[in-house]
């Protein structure tokens, strides 16, 4: 048998696990439910947990995107986004098509959003890096701090070929046009 490894930072050899290995954990109570915890490559790494900022952003902005978003399409608050065999990710908001389909994956995203404050660099870096190679089209990093947005386009084999960030006076437009009605600014949650 076969078994997926990993490189730890000390270049030490992991196994690396399968987004099936980590929903057989939590089916067997090996991962209790409740644990905050993302699949990146085939390692499990703990999510920080949640400061006053965040919540505050991500509590608007659910209020928000429940009234913007069309009937027809689902809005996701920290669903379970599978981007490989050895990756899923749990971000703040993801607006999807629903299907019978058994996970959540890229293709069935319209829009991303990450509310980031304690790891703001981690999420425009690696998760971005991630999410491009995924080829999610449209992926936002909100730093809960600044009412900043970096707005993520055009993905790429690991990096977005367009990224710009924006204000909390601009308005922020999702690429998809069956989310035509959703636009909003940052500024106008306070």
């Amino acid at each position: 048998m076969n078994v997926m490894v990993t490189q730890g930072a000390e270049g030490l050899p992991r196994r690396a696990f399968t987004v099936d290995d980590a929903f057989r954990m939590v089916e067997t109570g090996i991962i209790s439910p409740d644990e905050r915890l993302e699949l990146i490559e085939g390692e499990f790494v703990p999510m920080n947990a949640k400061n006053n900022h965040h919540q505050r952003v991500q509590n608007r902005l659910t209020k928000l995107l429940i009234r913007l978003v069309p009937d027809d399409l689902d809005v996701g608050i920290e669903p379970t986004l599978q981007l490989s065999e050895t990756t899923y990710v749990e971000p703040d908001f993801v607006i999807y098509r629903d299907t019978d389909a058994k996970r959540l994956g890229p293709d069935r995203a319209l829009l991303v959003i990450e509310v980031s404050d304690s790891s703001l660099g981690f999420d425009l870096g690696r998760k971005a890096a991630l999410m491009a190679k995924a080829g999610i089209t449209d992926f936002w990093v909100i730093d809960a701090q600044k009412l900043e947005t970096t707005v993520h386009r055009d993905p790429g084999v690991d990096r977005y070929r367009s990224v710009e960030t924006l204000t909390a006076a601009s308005l922020l437009v999702p690429l998809a046009t069956e989310l035509a009605a959703v636009r909003f600014k940052l500024a106008d949650l306070a």
